[in-house]
């Protein structure tokens, strides 16, 4: 890899970190990110210099969460992984998906019995504007 591409994939690693994800499944999609094609997990982890284990556990992850795909070659066994052609439109989704749920959650909030107090509802009602924002 070039040295900017390491540093992209690496600053994309510490991103995911700090969002609370595993800092290899952010290093995995920046690799993923600058490869035009496919690469097998073996050449994932030789590339990141990680362990296939660790590869293959997070590729699991963020194929269940739509952030790459999974395929296969007639007559050979490995996995391979790529992005997704419509990567962006799952990533807003996921994003919308996660508005709606903090939105039924700060609804259900409202209805409690603690939210009878101004204070909280008030606060709820600056959560609820936020939202809708």
């Amino acid at each position: 890899m070039q040295a900017t591409d390491e540093q992209f994939v690496e600053r994309l690693g510490r991103f995911f970190e700090a969002e609370g994800a595993p800092r290899t499944a952010g290093r995995i999609l920046g690799l993923m990110l600058l490869t035009p094609g496919e690469l097998a997990l073996d050449e994932i982890a030789e590339r990141l210099q990680v362990s296939k284990a660790s590869v293959s556990t997070n590729a699991r992850q963020m194929e269940t969460a739509g952030v790459l795909e999974r395929c296969s070659h007639p007559g050979d066994r490995r996995d391979y992984y790529r992005v997704p052609e419509d990567l962006a439109a799952r990533l807003l989704e996921r994003h919308l998906d996660r508005i709606r749920r903090l939105n039924q959650l700060l609804e259900e909030g409202t209805r409690t019995e603690a939210a009878s107090d101004g204070r909280i509802a008030e606060r709820f009602r600056r959560l609820e504007h936020f939202q809708a924002c």
